[in-house]
């Protein structure tokens, strides 16, 4: 499965020693014999199999807007000095800007923001459609996935010559890649199931969910405690006192909690690797999650930012279809056998609870689509047309960046406004905030997880002086040869020194995917210098050259190169092989 591939590479990018080098040696051209006594290059241009020891740079906090006009259409003519972005209320400097134009498939015609000068456009043509259909498998009922179903199969129908599909759930179970090969597709969306992983069924004793159980121990609400003590006492003592009934209650409570989180790391694993899959295409990324809603725990919701964020990185639109539809009692709370809140002697409570946990549901599914410049679908049972309207991204969308200053790694969530200086009969669609970071064990391993992340990007960055050559040969009717070439301007580079050496380390991976974006394999190799100023200055004017080399057969190819030196500046690039 496409997904174990992708895990597994991350897994071995995160956490595994570099390649010896002896198999891909940096090659330093014109470099004159050393002088007796001096220190070899091998010395001083080397590699080793240990992790390298990275230092963190300033994060970057991402802002993708999108601006509508009274008649709902999105507007591309906007510049930087437009937007006011407060942080906590406090304004912020905006560092990065760019504008993204997805423009419509009939259209052809530049884009109204490819007029402003000094102004960063990416065009993204619809013809290159990649869409992916996430069904919320583990929180959906039956019938809710039967309405996901046929909405599904009715617009696997409409799919047009040059768009890939694919059909991903929360539970990872019954997945299909990315695929313009209808049946395929519909066999995909048959085999659609609910698969819960936590929380109570109709007639648990005591009925609880993870919402209830979350504020009894993560928020200590002794009303929640009460109330579900007294479902105790009805369900297992018949209304009789017990003293036991209140520890029964908060085990329960501890217990569901439990399973929950358990079930909310499943969650944002796929939520996680769909969008990686999804953001190793080029061209225009959309990402629809079909779900009732879910409830993000406390412990967990810095792992939703977490996700957004990597959505905005990607440029990922992420739009939300919500299956609970219209229905009165999945908008008021009533129906609790259905969804497992419960009834009994405390009804009246639970029923608050109820309709509390409904509107908790809800919030993931509006964070995604504010953050990620999406739609949310709600409130009508016409998923068919709903879902026909997600697909469609807006026509344009704004990215803004800005480093905070003097941010905590305490894991505290910040709030977010985007204001416009002039926005009379405009509206503003963004996400609402983020959570800091939480105190990392190692900076290194922080530093593996971001290049593990660059290699499954899709975005070129240019800030190490390195150029890229790809080469290929045939070495039979069936076989063939491509080689990496990383070039390195090592005297360009940024050192710092220690013992009259200039020191740094460069870790450099060459990927390869075929045509559809399915990773194949990966090469890493790490350079550690620590160069004497006569050498720097006078030896190595050619630079050095890191080399990988795969044996594939012939065919289309995906080559993506990830740079990052130890100060945390990076380099990624991608480039086509064709191989008739």
């Amino acid at each position: 499965m496409i997904f174990a591939k992708l895990r597994s590479a991350l897994f071995l990018f995160a956490i595994a020693s570099v390649p010896a080098f002896a198999q891909s040696a940096p090659e330093t051209a014109n470099q004159a014999p050393p002088a007796a006594g001096a220190a070899t290059d091998l010395e001083e241009i080397s590699t080793q199999e240990q992790a390298p020891s990275f230092q963190i740079k300033v994060s970057l906090v991402e802002v993708r807007v999108v601006v509508r006009d009274a008649q709902g259409k999105a507007v591309g003519n906007l510049k930087q000095d437009d937007f006011i972005l407060l942080d906590d209320k406090k304004p912020q400097a905006i560092s990065r800007f760019s504008v993204e134009h997805n423009e419509p498939a009939a259209a052809g015609q530049p884009a109204t923001a490819a007029t402003l000068p000094g102004v960063e456009i990416r065009s993204q043509p619809t013809e290159s459609l990649r869409l992916a259909y996430l069904f919320d498998d583990l929180n959906s009922t039956p019938n809710d996935l039967t309405n996901a179903r046929k909405a599904a199969e009715q617009a696997i129908e409409s799919l047009t010559p040059g768009e890939l599909l694919g059909i991903f759930t929360l539970s990872g179970q019954g997945t299909q890649d990315f695929t313009a090969d209808k049946e395929r597709l519909r066999a995909a969306v048959r085999r659609l199931q609910p698969r819960p992983q936590a929380g109570s069924g109709p007639g648990a004793c005591p009925p609880i969910n993870y919402y209830i159980a979350d504020q009894i121990v993560n928020y200590q609400d002794s009303r929640a405690l009460d109330m579900v003590t007294a479902e105790v006492l009805a369900c297992q003592f018949e209304g009789h006192a017990n003293t036991a009934a209140r520890g029964i209650a908060r085990q329960a409570a501890d217990r569901t909690v439990s399973l929950g989180e358990a079930q909310e790391n499943l969650a944002f694993q796929s939520l996680n690797d769909t969008v990686r899959r999804i953001s190793s295409f080029a061209g225009q990324r959309t990402m629809v999650f079909l779900s009732p809603g879910f409830y993000v725990g406390r412990p967990q919701q810095a792992a939703l930012t977490e996700v957004l964020n990597r959505a905005i990185h990607a440029g990922v639109v992420v739009s939300t279809l919500d299956l609970r539809g219209a229905a009165p009692s999945a908008l008021l709370g009533t129906d609790v056998s259905e969804r497992g809140s419960g009834t009994a002697i405390a009804s009246a409570d639970m029923l608050q609870y109820k309709q509390s946990s409904n509107l908790a549901q809800s919030d993931p599914l509006m964070q995604m689509t504010n953050a990620t410049g999406g739609k949310y679908f709600h409130n009508s049972n016409d998923f068919s047309g709903g879902l026909t309207k997600l697909t469609e991204p807006p026509e344009f969308s704004y990215l803004l960046g800005f480093k905070p200053q003097n941010l905590n790694n305490d894991g505290k969530f910040h709030t977010l406004k985007v204001e416009l200086k002039q926005g009379s009969g405009l509206t503003v669609q963004a996400r609402k905030g983020y959570y800091a970071p939480k105190p990392k064990a190692s900076g290194e391993e922080e530093a593996k997880q971001e290049i593990a992340e660059a290699v499954f990007a899709q975005n070129e960055i240019h800030e190490l002086p390195l150029r890229v050559q790809t080469q290929f040969f045939r070495s039979g009717d069936d076989a063939a040869h491509i080689s990496v070439l990383v070039h390195v301007d090592v005297r360009q580079m940024q050192f710092h020194k220690s013992d009259g050496r200039n020191l740094n380390q460069l870790t450099v991976i060459a990927a390869l995917f075929d045509r559809n974006a399915n990773f194949i394999s990966a090469k890493s190799n790490t350079v550690k210098m620590h160069i004497k100023d006569n050498t720097l200055s006078t030896k190595l004017d050619s630079g050095i050259t890191v080399k990988s080399n795969f044996d594939i057969n012939p065919g289309s190819y995906l080559v993506r190169v990830v740079a990052r030196d130890e100060q945390g500046k990076m380099t990624t690039q991608n480039d086509v092989v064709e191989i008739p």
